[in-house]
């Protein structure tokens, strides 16, 4: 069953931060399996730094070895490239494509389920990345973009212009992540309900940051992270997970709301 039919039934629970876990350090096969042993049903691959195309295959095969046994879908992280577009930055529409469009073909001849494209803040890059997954393999699309508490992405995209530019472009899924955390992001999922008939996905952060000495602590626990999404789960979304300073912890404590 692709992951589409999956979800019509079933809630997508998906995986925690991959970059604080690491921090922590962990293996990438520890923080699959720890993510899977939490109850994850989706896991992302470690992809995030714009992988070449052995790193992608390497990738690849690890989260399906990891996640033989379990009940899992793995999919292709794909993220933003660092650059900024022209005529902001030196990166072209054109080479922003060819460089998702590489990442799609290794992700899916290395065996994925689905392309996850996420932390977008361009909605031109957003667009390349949705168009290059669409047109280069038959997969479920993902694509979710990071509002801040405006509701405006940093470059400026607000949530109606997202969502009906992404769903016209054939997204299968869209979804909110990073930037805040669960309590700010009830009411943007709720916004973008109203402007996509698509099933949603919500990642948010573990609480606002602060730093103490070198490393960044959140200020919300495993227990209030999963009360404050019960609300986002009555709101029907699809799928939810975590992003930065989320851990197994606090996916075994969204399991276990579902």
């Amino acid at each position: 069953m692709n992951i589409i039919e999956f979800a019509k039934t079933n809630m997508l629970i998906l995986d925690g931060a991959m970059g604080t876990m690491l921090q922590a350090g962990l293996s990438a096969r520890e923080i699959h399996l720890a993510y899977l042993e939490a109850g994850a049903n989706v896991i992302l691959t470690n992809t995030f730094n714009n992988p070449s195309d052995a790193d992608i295959t390497a990738t690849v095969q690890l989260a399906r070895e990891v996640a033989v046994g379990f009940d899992a879908y793995v999919l292709l992280d794909l993220a933003p490239s660092g650059h900024l577009l022209m005529p902001l930055g030196d990166l072209t529409l054109e080479d922003a494509y060819t460089n998702f469009k590489r990442q799609v073909i290794a992700g899916v001849a290395a065996g994925v389920d689905a392309i996850y494209i996420e932390t977008m803040t361009d909605l031109r890059e957003a667009e390349c990345a949705v168009r290059a997954a669409k047109e280069n393999c038959d997969l479920p699309v993902f694509c979710t973009m990071s509002f801040e508490a405006s509701m405006h992405t940093f470059m400026g995209t607000d949530i109606p212009t997202m969502a009906t530019t992404l769903t016209e472009l054939g997204a299968d899924f869209l979804g909110i992540n990073c930037s805040v955390g669960p309590t700010e992001m009830k009411g943007m999922a709720a916004e973008l309900m109203k402007w996509t008939h698509l099933p949603i996905v919500i990642k948010p952060n573990a609480g606002l940051p602060c730093f103490d000495g070198s490393k960044a602590v959140y200020d919300v626990s495993p227990e209030d992270f999963a009360r404050e999404m019960e609300g986002l789960v009555a709101l029907d979304v699809s799928g939810i997970g975590g992003c930065c300073g989320t851990t197994p912890e606090f996916i075994r404590a969204l399991a276990n709301i579902v």
